[in-house]
């Protein structure tokens, strides 16, 4: 079985195609790796709402792909209502608007009290103030996991030793499907261990941010802002009578 495309073929001595990770400059950044695998990780998460159905990925708004339904778990959409002759741009859920109230009956909220919500729970986690970042840094000490990097090496050189092996087990004419699995089993490990560094290392990073919003908008009165909801916010969800706001740091605010 050749251990990259999963197939399986016929050992006539035809040496695999192979490589052997860490020995050449990275063409991207350690840190804007561990970056985009915690994003991928984020959005795989999305969109798993009412019989499990799956959303496109959307960033056209701020909140769009992480405004969600209280009732059925499905996402919430920028749409415009006319209402009686009334224009207006309101949110809805997504399996409402398609199915109606036999899909979900969530209620539909407009644009501006969506905005003050969550211009809302800004300005309240503002206003605790040294408090709130006194919580942010124990939530800080919650996530700082050891360094992975002896592992990852240690991964890395078995690796290398088994793709040697694998090469001479080919040029002699062996099954070489046993190392095979080998392999892909250790690079398995090593994209997990990459995956929960990144993860741990993205928390440390926005509960840092938030501690930094705080501390450089003290006694201000902030308005909805597209860019601060970009940076700070992972979630909002609508429920009857009122809208929770949870902020990347794990801060929760109900409004």
């Amino acid at each position: 079985m050749d251990f990259l495309t999963k197939k399986r073929v016929k050992n006539e001595g035809i040496v695999p195609q192979y490589y052997v990770e860490n020995n050449h400059e990275a063409i991207i950044p350690r840190e804007l790796y561990l970056q985009v695998q915690e994003e991928m990780k984020r959005r795989s998460l999305l969109f798993k709402g009412k019989e499990g159905r799956r959303r496109i990925y959307s960033s056209k708004y701020a909140l769009s792909s992480i405004t969600f339904c209280s009732d059925c778990g499905d996402i919430y959409r920028r749409t415009y209502w006319n209402n009686r002759g009334k224009k207006s741009t309101v949110w809805r859920c997504v399996t409402r608007l398609e199915e109606g109230p036999k899909g979900c009956t969530s209620r539909t909220i407009s644009e501006e009290d969506l905005h003050s919500a969550v211009a809302e729970a800004f300005n309240q986690v503002l206003s605790g103030g040294e408090s709130m970042i006194a919580i942010l840094r124990e939530n800080i000490e919650t996530v700082v996991c050891e360094s992975n990097e002896q592992t990852i090496a240690n991964i890395d050189k078995e690796m290398e030793e088994k793709q040697m092996e694998l090469i001479s087990y080919a040029n002699f004419g062996k099954d070489y499907e046993n190392l095979a699995d080998e392999i892909q089993a250790l690079s398995d490990r090593k994209q997990a261990i990459l995956t929960e560094e990144a993860e741990s290392q993205g928390e440390q990073d926005r509960i840092i941010e938030m501690m930094e919003f705080i501390e450089n908008n003290a006694d201000k009165s902030l308005d909805y802002d597209e860019e601060l909801v970009r940076l700070l916010v992972e979630k909002a969800t609508i429920f009857e009578n009122n809208v929770v706001v949870r902020f990347k740091s794990g801060i929760e605010i109900e409004i």
